[in-house]
């Protein structure tokens, strides 16, 4: 990474750590939005820092060791995509984002179809969707992108019960919701292209999120193996554990390297699959491994290892579905062949 994105990893783990991890929802968002942290892939043509899309993973790797409760990783997303539009007013979308004014957007696979100006259909899991001001959203076709009121008349938000206490997700329900209503961001083909380029993006958030929890989660092991003794001697003089936590980092490593070289890349949506895929796995690897490696504590509800397994088998299901990365990744292989 470069020196400007180092330091922004720094300053952004060190308020996170401050703040404490799994909670301080607002705290954190608050902070996030007064630090600039949703102006480090905002072009400098409109006043952002003009970062890229490596620095927004930076922030959303960062995020994944705290366990981030706020939606700052939806509101990013958004705002790239508003970013990358035409809309004529969207510096004005952009200054109210930015002062605040939470945007959220699907983060699993959603339907929503356009018959006769009118929308219908459902959006799954928007992160902090019950305090936003308006949802981006898109048809199941892709032929449309806009933003819509979550306080209008139609449109009803949920909030979605997971096993995930970290995150708080809602799904929204549209029934015969007027199109003339909604704030078009893009149509046909321009609409199809974003909404390919908010998908890709959205898998990098994800599998940044994981990269970042899964390291934090493994450092914790380490720490409980140097601390717990057993016949006399740390569980890391042991060597058989010592190989299965230099297994669980090579794979950390490993995937994180396959994270930056999408980002370094030109774009590409199948390199952005990848990344997720094999990410989301390690982390649920990390997880799951960590959990026995944490012994008996490590079944407590009151440790931690919980919370991270949890959030780590909701991002495998979160995005497009597990089925759809695997099949893109193995006919990516095939065609390099």
């Amino acid at each position: 990474m470069s020196v400007e994105l180092n330091e922004l990893r720094d300053s952004v783990r060190q308020v996170v750590s401050g703040i404490g991890q799994y909670g301080a929802k607002q705290s954190l968002w608050d902070q996030g939005i007064e630090l600039g942290w949703l102006m480090v892939s905002i072009p400098e043509s409109l006043d952002g820092l003009d970062m890229g899309v490596a620095a927004s993973s930076v922030v959303n790797i960062e995020l994944g060791r705290g366990l981030c409760a706020a939606p700052l990783s939806s509101a990013l997303l958004s705002i790239e995509a508003l970013c990358d539009s035409n809309l004529s007013d969207k510096a004005d979308h952009l200054m109210q984002a930015l002062s605040g004014e939470l945007l959220s957007l699907p983060f699993a696979n959603s339907s929503i179809r356009l018959n006769d100006a009118s929308l219908n259909g459902y959006a799954i899991a928007l992160p902090g969707a019950g305090q936003a001001t308006q949802a981006l959203l898109w048809t199941e076709d892709q032929q449309l992108l806009f933003l819509a009121s979550l306080d209008q008349p139609g449109l009803k938000c949920v909030e979605r019960s997971t096993r995930d206490v970290t995150r708080t997700l809602f799904d929204v329900d549209l029934q015969n919701l007027s199109l003339k209503e909604q704030t078009i961001v893009a149509e046909g083909e321009q609409a199809q292209q974003l909404v390919s380029a908010l998908l890709a993006r959205r898998d990098i958030s994800l599998a940044a999120d994981s990269i970042g929890a899964a390291s934090e989660l493994l450092e914790m092991t380490i720490e409980h193996l140097n601390t717990r003794v057993q016949f006399r001697r740390p569980l890391a003089m042991f060597q058989a554990l010592k190989h299965r936590c230099a297994d669980l980092k090579v794979q950390i490593v490993a995937s994180e390297a396959m994270l930056f070289d999408a980002l370094a890349r030109p774009f590409s949506e199948t390199r952005a699959m990848a990344a997720k895929y094999l990410c989301c796995t390690s982390f649920a690897k990390v997880a799951e491994e960590s959990l026995q490696l944490h012994g008996g504590i490590g079944m407590a509800d009151e440790h931690d290892c919980h919370l991270f397994l949890k959030r780590a088998l909701l991002n495998m299901h979160l995005g497009r579905g597990e089925a759809v990365y695997a099949q893109a990744v193995a006919r990516g292989f095939l065609q390099e062949q």
